[in-house]
């Protein structure tokens, strides 16, 4: 697939705005992996079945995401097991030492002004994230 850069400032923006949609955590006593799995109405027993694993250790992956002690090895095991995307992100505080990050279009957006690529973007994001995790 072909595509096109995006320009720095338009980069920037559309990630500021889609990270601006984004709750920082999804409730109080509740992780991702449970919210998406309640949310979803699989029990743990099935996401076990799904993961290969034994359900206790689905509690177990539950508290970890909790406290932070969950792997990123487990996170994708989880996502790809309730059909997600699973994304690790980290974000400069300041953008003083931080190289600029590029994104490719496809050759449909290539045609489209950079406004329109960036209101394309988030929409797409913005979809997604309605699918599966927020309210």
């Amino acid at each position: 697939m072909r595509g096109v850069a995006m320009s720095e400032e338009a980069v920037d923006l559309a990630v500021l705005n889609w990270l601006k949609q984004l709750k920082s955590r999804p409730g109080i006593g509740m992780g991702w992996i449970r919210k998406i799995r309640t949310q979803r109405s699989i029990q743990g027993k099935q996401l076990a079945k799904k993961m290969h694993v034994s359900p206790a250790r689905i509690s177990v992956l539950e508290k970890d995401e909790q406290r932070g002690a969950v792997t990123l090895k487990m996170m994708q095991k989880a996502a790809d097991a309730l059909d997600c995307k699973f994304v690790y992100a980290l974000i400069p505080k300041s953008t003083q030492h931080a190289s600029k990050p590029r994104i490719r279009l496809d050759s449909a957006h290539m045609k489209e002004g950079k406004e329109r690529q960036v209101s394309d973007l988030q929409k797409k994001y913005q979809r997604r994230l309605s699918k599966t995790v927020l309210d």
